[in-house]
């Protein structure tokens, strides 16, 4: 197959994530991906950086209206520790096949975990 010449690199740098209650929502995705709580937040928007150069973007929004598809891919190597961790924090999950889960944030937007 030839390859096209594109201004595109690979990856996807940000995720955009609209939410109505910013600070309980920046306080469930620090617990989400192992990160201190902020001391202090924007009131607009609040920036994550993930260890592989990507960012999460939560963007207050009065009514968000959440997203019914998979939003995002969050990488879980270990799905029975995902799976041990949502439930000791109380985060509704589905399993979805035998590589990924499905879970919603605050809002009801539908995040995955993937183990591959």
């Amino acid at each position: 197959m030839e390859t096209l010449e594109t201004p595109f690199i690979g990856g996807v740098p940000a995720v955009f994530i609209h939410v109505k209650d910013l600070r309980k929502s920046v306080n469930w995705f620090s617990l989400l991906l192992g990160k201190e709580n902020p001391e202090t937040i924007r009131t607009d928007i609040h920036i994550f950086g993930l260890d592989n150069g990507a960012n999460i973007f939560l963007i207050h929004k009065e009514t968000p209206e959440p997203c019914n598809q998979v939003l995002c891919s969050l990488s879980a190597p270990d799905l029975v520790k995902t799976r041990e961790f949502f439930e000791s924090n109380h985060i509704e999950y589905e399993d979805h096949n035998e590589e990924t889960i499905y879970f919603k944030d605050l809002d009801g937007n539908i995040l995955m975990a993937c183990s591959i």
